[in-house]
């Protein structure tokens, strides 16, 4: 069960979970965040849903001054976070260049992103994770902890975007050793949503 405070313990990030909403099982976080930024929410909120033992979903919302062509680039470190979120549980975590992170060959996590555009520059990027629960639990062999899970992906989140407000877009490319995608993917694309 998906809890804010015990998610809240484990979280070192300085930007990403100022303010955490969580909704129940059939919502999408991508499309809440996207109200929420709308209507002025903070840098750094975050929307998470869970389907109890079938779908974990988180999205984080970020307000980069982001020539639309950046935006591809830009999500990647979200499906860096994810892998890096994995890798910390010691499993042979893969990401597969653009949108997916896999484990042991088997697709776990989808990586959804969608922007909206002021003028040529972005006004607001949504970076959401969508885990299949049950495919990673049955490669870690275990039940898996959807709370530090949640906060492992969202410090690592914190972490890539910091490294790539710092450092831009050298910072991800640099860092990217993707697969490219094979016959196996999750089902859909990267969304990329203008108003």
């Amino acid at each position: 069960m998906i809890s804010i405070p015990l998610i809240r313990r484990e979280l070192t990030s300085d930007l990403v979970g100022r303010h955490i909403y969580l909704f129940g099982a059939g919502s999408v976080p991508t499309d809440i965040l996207r109200g929420l930024a709308e209507a002025g929410a903070q840098e750094g909120t975050v929307v998470l849903s869970a389907s109890e033992g079938t779908q974990l979903s988180a999205a984080a919302l970020f307000r980069p001054h982001l020539a639309i062509g950046a935006v591809p680039l830009f999500s990647a470190i979200a499906t860096l976070a994810l892998a890096d979120a994995i890798a910390a549980d010691e499993l042979g975590v893969t990401p597969v260049w653009p949108d997916q992170v896999s484990v042991e060959g088997q697709p776990i996590g989808r990586i959804v992103v969608e922007t909206a555009s002021a003028a040529d520059h972005t006004s607001h990027v949504v970076l959401g994770a969508d885990i299949d629960v049950g495919a990673l639990e049955a490669r870690r062999r275990g039940l898996l902890d959807c709370n530090g899970l949640v906060a492992a992906f969202l410090n690592a989140l914190d972490k890539w975007a910091t490294a790539y407000a710092t450092r831009g877009p050298a910072a991800v490319s640099g860092a990217m050793r993707f697969l490219p995608r094979g016959p196996v993917a999750l089902p859909g694309p990267i969304v990329l949503s203008f108003p």
